[in-house]
């Protein structure tokens, strides 16, 4: 035999020699210093105190080596219950020696009894099982951690578990029981279950969790479970599957999740979703490490139906939602909804939550009035009393995640506005939502623009650009009526900037204008019955027996806003024979109307003197009638005329810079200008 190769065998025999020795050495430490030595061990990688009360016992020296032990308990946090946050009355395992040579250890048995496990985190985001700090004084880091990923069990065996958890940032309490039996004893029953009950957001809240038995596991294979929760009106069913037994980096779950507001999910999701009507939807979560696709969500949101895709990014600092969502039918009411508009005091927990307080401030009690019929803006009245939503924006919420959201809606069902789709883009990032485009679009029009909230600040920011283009008024009709009150096209814009924690709050304190523009049109004797007063009357003769329209040369509604209250700038409707003249405002933090319009004939006419209308109440709760008092005379419609459109070209400008030259309003102006 050559002598290197003799050499080669004498280092190989000694380092087999020394690894026996050690084995040896190992196998003869005495059960009492190996339960100083993982004590003491498991107590320096948590920063816990960790006592062992009972017997343990470690056997080395064999081919699949175990260790068994009694009493075990872990403290807590040094800011939560005094009671221990893990306890096991006996714990025992084996594993397999080759697989700790091949760094990827497999564990024939695992035998667990009566665990008891305290899970806390705090107001603070304090957890208890967070250990990189002594005691979990600070709060969580703030990069996520990898999915959980346990060692290859081939069987696992836990009786007589308990489970409690209470997250203050959830709003859950949980008491549950657990246990994973050898086997079935009969058909129906499970191996593994997880049962408890508890509180979700305060409502109550019921979980149950069963599979097959852990024995026999090829850690290669993949494992079956079924979950089923309640949480107050919250439903969830789901089928999951680990690819990969153990390793929860992978898995495929189909889920029905159902409840009357998909915002509340937020407590089982951690996702700032948007208030919702009642939702079904459904779909198939694939699991990657941290991201989660759902390529075939679908469902219905109220009466609309809901689908598309979507994907969720939670490796990062905050979690990144996206979404491609469509709906064949959407009811416009529905989308009502995320704005606050039917919000209640159940729906306080979600991404918008409504505001205390809110008057209705009627201000006439005229004997001509019109009112609006009984729909979701009534409900929102009723509620808060404002029209416009006073539902409360959870900035704490928004600024925890981010979002890019695209939604397509096909057709629209609405009973009051003809409107064929609506198209948005969202994004949120660090706290910035933008919605751009923003997009309504009716049969004859559109109504499109930007809307942009920053939440990052303390109290949010919204800014609004909004314009209405080529609006046929002929496509509003009154119920029951085949003649409309206007028609013609209408543009229009609306700039605002305010601060405020929901669209009531920002319009209460907004600065910006808001013009609407009419070049040209006609008033048709249905206006008579839209208003609820007899406009030939209030207005002049504009409109008499005889007359089943008049032409309408160029209306104008502008109002230039200074901390929520729009002052009229420009408000007039110039016809072939009156000229309808007003003034006014609309305070936008109580929403009361103080508007006039009065009538002024163009040429000299026997009857000269009428009552100006008056608008009063609020703008969910209009009043409109007959001014009461003196009655007014004949003024000087050309004067009047002169003095109201001298600002109207650079109105026009606002709203499209084309608008002066090319709309009928232009002759008017001119008009004016050779009168003056």
């Amino acid at each position: 035999m050559p002598v290197a190769v003799r050499r080669l065998l004498q280092v190989i025999a000694g380092v087999i020699g020394l690894f026996i020795l050690i084995l040896i050495g190992i196998s003869l430490i005495p059960d009492s210093t190996w339960k100083r030595l993982i004590a003491k061990e498991i107590s320096q990688k948590t920063g816990r105190e960790v006592t062992i009360e009972g017997p343990l016992h470690v056997h080395i020296f064999s081919l699949t080596p175990s260790i068994s032990l009694d009493g075990f308990s872990l403290q807590n946090a040094s800011w939560a219950p005094a009671k221990p946050m893990v306890q096991i009355k006996h714990f025992e395992a084996n594993v397999r020696l080759f697989s700790l040579l091949k760094f990827s250890p497999v564990f024939p048995l695992v035998r667990i009894e009566s665990p008891d496990i305290d899970l806390e985190r705090d107001a603070k985001e304090r957890a208890n099982w967070d250990f990189s700090s002594p005691g979990a004084n600070k709060p969580a880091p703030s990069t996520p951690s990898g999915p959980i990923r346990l060692p290859a069990i081939q069987q696992l065996v836990l009786s007589d578990g308990h489970l409690t958890a209470i997250d203050a940032i959830r709003k859950l309490k949980f008491q549950g029981r657990i246990s994973i039996a050898e086997k079935v004893k009969k058909e129906g029953e499970h191996a593994l279950n997880v049962e408890g009950t508890g509180s979700l957001n305060a409502k109550p809240f019921d979980l149950n969790v069963s599979g097959g038995p852990l024995l026999s596991v090829d850690a290669g294979k993949p494992y079956e479970f079924d979950t089923a929760m309640t949480a107050a009106d919250i439903k969830l069913d789901a089928h999951t599957k680990i690819l990969r037994a153990f390793d929860f980096g992978g898995l495929d779950s189909t889920f029905h999740l159902r409840g009357k507001d998909l915002a509340d999910a937020y407590y089982l999701t951690g996702l700032a979703l948007p208030n919702t009507p009642a939702y079904d939807v459904a779909g198939t979560i694939h699991r990657h490490e941290l991201k989660f696709d759902v390529d075939d969500f679908k469902g219905r949101l109220g009466k609309s139906d809901i689908g598309g895709k979507i994907a969720i990014d939670a490796g990062r600092p905050r979690p990144f939602f996206q979404a491609d969502l469509k709906s064949s039918l959407l009811n416009l009411a529905d989308l009502a909804t995320p704005l606050g508009t039917q919000a209640s005091a159940e729906n306080k927990s979600g991404t918008l939550a409504p505001a205390q307080g809110g008057k209705v401030n009627p201000r006439s009690k005229s004997s001509a009035r019109a009112r609006p019929t009984v729909s979701s803006v009534d409900v929102q009245a009723k509620e808060s009393g404002f029209l416009l939503p006073d539902a409360d924006l959870q900035v704490a919420r928004v600024r925890e995640m981010d979002a890019d959201v695209r939604f397509d809606a096909e057709s629209i069902e609405s009973q009051k506005m003809p409107m064929k789709k609506v198209r948005f883009h969202l994004t949120l990032n660090d706290g910035h939502l933008k919605l751009t485009p923003l997009e309504f679009t009716l049969p004859e029009g559109q109504f499109s623009g930007e809307v942009s909230i920053d939440a990052h600040q303390p109290v949010p920011v919204t800014d609004i650009d909004m314009k209405l283009s080529n609006l046929d008024l002929s496509q509003f009709k009154t119920k029951g009526s085949t003649t409309a009150p206007l028609s013609g096209d209408m543009v229009g814009r609306i700039r605002l900037h305010g601060k405020g924690s929901s669209p009531h709050k920002a319009a209460s304190d907004a600065d910006g204008d808001v013009t609407f523009v009419m070049p040209h049109g006609q008033m048709s004797s249905a206006f008579a019955e839209l208003t609820g007063i007899n406009v030939a009357k209030g207005l002049g003769l504009l409109l008499t027996k005889k007359d089943e329209s008049t032409e309408i040369r160029c209306a104008v509604a502008s109002f230039h806003a200074e901390n929520g209250d729009l002052k009229a700038n420009s408000l007039l409707v110039d016809t072939s024979h009156v000229l309808v003249t007003g003034k006014g405002h609309i305070n936008l933090k109580d929403e009361a109307l103080n508007v006039e319009l009065r009538g002024q004939p163009k040429e000299l006419r026997l009857v000269r003197i009428r009552s100006p209308i008056d608008i009063h109440g609020t703008l969910a709760h209009p009043d409109i009638g007959l001014k009461p008092g003196p009655l007014v005379g004949q003024a000087g419609a050309a004067v009047a005329l002169g003095t109201l459109l001298t600002p109207v070209a650079a109105l026009l400008a606002f709203v499209d810079k084309g608008l002066a030259k090319d709309a009928n309003c232009s002759a008017v102006i001119d008009q004016a200008n050779t009168k003056r």
